[in-house]
């Protein structure tokens, strides 16, 4: 409920003071909210810093956001006793993070990384429709038919997938931004359309961009893109 989110009850709740002791910290302005005096008794988010007289209540949590450009062969799991584990592959220096945004085995490319628990329930979360851009390799050359089907969408997995962005690059590599995250959904939709996908590649999520990250490389957020995945709703 939004009352608890509020600065009067956290104080009374972390600080064990009455409600009037509480609304006189307010009207007294010593309350400070991101390093402002704040007087009303307004709702106070994840990454917002709280302090009354002087006394820090909240404070910003120490989050750390990483993109990694994964290599074909290792698994999207922090179980370690699956072989080639993403945990394994990132070592102990990085055993607070998490993953957001699975890739298979044989594919590569973008995968989030971060200890931010807020962030991470946003971009999971199925109502979010998050566009992801990947670069696709095919076995077999397609016909022009074959990037239309692909847009207008696929019948998979007993359902048909939402109409997508499909551009071709050449005869046997397009690029397609999806807005749903179906199991292997890529290669399920090619297969159904009589091909095979040979090389998969995730190049972004939402404003997160692959760039020249080298394969199995990986990079820290700027503030740019840390502000676009906190300001999520």
């Amino acid at each position: 409920m939004n009352y608890r989110h509020k600065i009067q009850y956290i104080l009374v709740q972390k600080l064990k003071i009455s409600n009037q002791t509480a609304k006189d910290f307010l009207t007294q302005n010593k309350v400070l909210l991101n390093s402002e005096v704040c007087s009303e008794n307004r709702l106070v988010q994840p990454y917002d810093l709280l302090e009354v007289n002087g006394k820090v209540v909240q404070s910003k949590e120490q989050f750390e956001y990483f993109i990694l450009n994964k290599p074909k062969g290792i698994e999207c799991t922090l179980n370690k006793n699956i072989e080639h584990n993403l945990s394994n592959y990132l070592g102990e220096e990085y055993s607070n993070l998490f993953y957001a945004g699975r890739l298979d085995k044989n594919s590569e490319g973008l995968i989030l990384l971060m200890n931010d628990g807020f962030a991470y329930n946003k971009i999971i979360h199925p109502n979010q429709h998050l566009p992801k851009k990947y670069i696709v390799k095919l076995e077999k050359r397609f016909e022009p038919k074959f990037i239309e089907k692909m847009a207008q969408g696929v019948e998979i997995l007993g359902t048909t997938t939402l109409p997508c962005f499909v551009s071709p690059i050449d005869e046997q590599s397009f690029e397609i931004i999806l807005t749903q995250g179906m199991n292997r959904q890529i290669r399920r939709m090619c297969f159904a359309l009589d091909n095979y996908v040979i090389q998969l590649q995730r190049t972004s999520i939402g404003a997160i961009e692959l760039g020249e990250l080298p394969i199995g490389e990986m990079r820290k957020l700027n503030n740019e893109e840390i502000l676009w995945i906190q300001n999520l709703t």
